[in-house]
């Protein structure tokens, strides 16, 4: 974006060593093009500009002389085949019914892509099925024991794209945007370790609300008790998940808001991203944080904080 304002009209991106690896998987991501939405606070679709990404052997020929390239840009505009599956359940208290605890995840995976042992569906199971499904479990405890503010489930579409589902949400909420006093984002939640697990947006800069960090905290040491992997919500890790789920475009605009997730595995984005390798023992853990969690934030006499020095690092 600072690129952007001083006047670029493209961006080129030249691969490095690690980049170079990572070649095959991401260029199927992009076959079938950059996606954005119209509109809202988060959109870029006024500033868009093409981004071209090249192989690292592109920066011998930058380097040694001046270069033309010549690109055929097609862009089109239409209304994208996606949804926003939403939920409500009404609180009970007077007052605070109408604010909402909103609970997030996404329905879209990958579609068909590279066949591994023979088969090339992308289903998703974790990524982020599992959210879904936890999202259900907690939808019907709070329909059993409802809390005095009222809880939206969200389950976003088209994260993939780029979080047009969630963007599109905190562009066009059902509710008034500044009732919603914490999302609870979960993405990926149901492989690895049974005792290991990470939430995303307690550690400075990405903490936005010190009381929805203790929430969650306090959460996991009444509960699942897991050991919390730090180390992906650093400004200095290589993935910079904190950018990539629905819980973005929230915290942008100033909304308590985390993510859960049990970490990456190698069958992310793959076809073995399947049903019968869900840790099925350590979804149910998780779903259970995410309640407890939820549960205190919808309870609670006050709203979370929001941190008024809160500036993430891009």
């Amino acid at each position: 974006m600072p690129l952007i304002k001083r006047g670029a009209i493209a961006i080129i991106i030249v691969a490095d060593d690690i980049a170079e690896q990572a070649w095959d998987d991401a260029n199927e991501n992009f076959k079938r093009g950059t996606f954005d939405i119209e509109g809202g606070p988060n959109s870029t679709v006024n500033t868009k500009v093409p981004v071209l990404w090249l192989h690292k052997n592109a920066k011998n020929v930058f380097t040694n002389g001046s270069v033309n390239i010549e690109a055929n840009l097609i862009v089109e505009k239409y209304p994208y085949p996606s949804v926003n599956i939403i939920g409500k359940i009404a609180g009970t208290d007077p007052t605070l019914k109408s604010e909402y605890l909103l609970y997030s995840g996404h329905q879209d995976a990958h579609g068909i892509r590279n066949a591994i042992n023979n088969d090339s569906t992308y289903y998703g199971a974790d990524d982020n099925g599992s959210v879904d499904v936890a999202m259900l479990a907690n939808a019907r405890a709070f329909v059993k024991y409802p809390a005095k503010r009222s809880v939206l489930f969200v389950i976003q579409g088209a994260e993939e794209r780029g979080l047009l589902g969630s963007r599109y949400f905190t562009s066009h909420p059902t509710v008034p945007i500044t009732s919603i006093v914490a999302v609870l984002n979960g993405d990926m939640i149901g492989r690895n370790h049974i005792d290991s697990a990470a939430v995303l947006g307690t550690q400075i800069p990405h903490r936005n609300s010190d009381d929805l960090a203790k929430m969650v905290n306090d959460a996991n040491n009444e509960g699942p008790k897991f050991k919390l992997d730090t180390t992906y919500d650093k400004v200095t890790h290589l993935e910079g998940w904190y950018f990539r789920s629905d819980h973005l475009p929230y915290a942008r605009l100033g909304i308590p808001a985390i993510m859960y997730t049990s970490l990456l595995h190698d069958d992310y984005h793959t076809p073995l991203d399947n049903a019968e390798n869900i840790n099925y023992p350590k979804l149910k853990k998780m779903a259970d944080w995410m309640y407890r969690t939820g549960y205190k934030v919808a309870n609670a006499a006050k709203r979370p904080n929001a941190n008024k020095n809160f500036k993430l690092e891009r």
